[in-house]
């Protein structure tokens, strides 16, 4: 039965491939799965709108981000009126959420560990400003956090009402495991004697790319032959360039955005992930089930799931490339990664893995219906 209670989404920015926007895409089916009404509040939507998803772009003003977004609160507030919602669901931090996603970090404490003269910035104070509307102890906004990481991270920047979190399970696509393996060397024409690397995010730089491509060459250097192939959106230019200077032409591999993500994972020996700033890291969840080692750091949300489920290395101290390398090259002689892969079977199984989306819908039902 269909529900008369409407929901606002709400979003900056929808593009395919970004973590944030698969998480309020996934949201959004299972919403609708369940006749829950919503309505889609973004500045603008790339790509294609999934049929029946009621979708308002109030389209973008201002030059920057931080303008752009500060001008979507005014605009949307208007367009949010003559819709009239029961519950405003937010993706991104902003004021007069009834709920909020949280699938970043938190800004105030990133931003301070950059440079601490940020904080004269404009971009900063109405950064600071959106945050603490949402997580201030004075904030009616109740907040879905994906680890324990984030909130501790949370916590140390703001006094929460502990009242007003509840950190979720991860979720991947239920048909994750339905993928089936690739002959990955003949398909990238890889050499047969390499082991294959990945590389997953549109981020590069937040993501570490260049930290994975020096672990490529280390590995390589001392005789271990591995090939990387980088999956993700962004300016390929810089790393392209780094590549040329560590001579790994033939090893490195740029494919862009790509649909078969599940069926690299099962096909290939490798993911690394040393990611600078990483509220969570789905791309993690996903290798765990699909039997793929991991290297990361502990700036990884999700790096605690890959040391529970002895999923690969985690550098559990602040970033060294030398002990972050010599970590990974540890894991990848003899028959360390197959060890590894063969304790993790069975993970693809638990059906925690891939419980998100079914339980944020649970906790809506439960505010739309009380």
């Amino acid at each position: 039965m269909t529900s008369t209670k409407k929901i606002a989404l709400l979003l900056y920015r929808y593009f395919p491939y970004g973590g944030l926007q698969k998480d309020f895409l996934e949201v959004a089916k299972e919403l609708r799965s369940r006749e829950i009404q919503f309505k889609v509040f973004t500045r603008k939507w790339e790509g294609v709108i999934p049929e029946s998803f009621p979708v308002k772009e109030v389209g973008e003003r201002g030059f920057t981000n931080f303008s752009k977004n500060k001008n979507f609160v005014k605009d949307s507030s208007m367009a949010l009126e003559a819709y009239g919602p029961d519950l405003v669901f937010g993706f991104n931090k902003m004021p007069g959420l009834d709920l909020y996603f949280a699938s970043d970090t938190c800004f105030k404490k990133e931003a301070l560990k950059k440079s601490p003269l940020i904080k004269f910035t404009r971009r900063f104070k109405q950064s600071v400003e959106f945050e603490k509307a949402v997580f201030e102890s004075n904030s009616s906004t109740e907040v879905f956090l994906l680890n324990q990481k984030q909130a501790d991270d949370f916590k140390s920047v703001y006094q929460i009402n502990p009242n007003k979190i509840t950190i979720i399970p991860p979720g991947i696509d239920l048909n994750w495991s339905n993928h089936e393996k690739i002959g990955i060397h003949n398909a990238f024409k890889i050499p047969s004697e390499d082991k294959v690397a990945l590389f997953v995010g549109s981020d590069f730089s937040r993501k570490g790319l260049d930290r994975a491509i020096s672990s490529i060459h280390f590995l390589n250097r001392n005789h271990i032959p591995f090939s990387l192939l980088v999956i993700g959106k962004d300016n390929f230019g810089p790393y392209s360039e780094l590549v040329d200077k560590l001579g790994l032409n033939k090893k490195i591999k740029f494919l862009g955005p790509r649909d078969d993500v599940a069926s690299l994972m099962k096909s290939s020996d490798l993911l690394l992930h040393p990611a600078r700033e990483e509220a969570a890291g789905n791309v993690l969840i996903e290798s765990l089930v699909s039997h793929l080692p991991v290297a990361t750091c502990r700036d990884v949300g999700f790096a605690e799931e890959v040391k529970e489920n002895n999923g690969g290395i985690v550098l559990e101290e602040d970033f060294d490339q030398d002990k972050f390398d010599n970590l990974v090259l540890g894991i990848c002689g003899n028959k360390e990664l197959k060890e590894i892969k063969q304790g993790m079977l069975g993970l693809e199984r638990q059906e925690y893995f891939f419980s998100r989306f079914k339980f944020v819908a649970d906790k809506i039902e439960e505010r739309i219906n009380a």
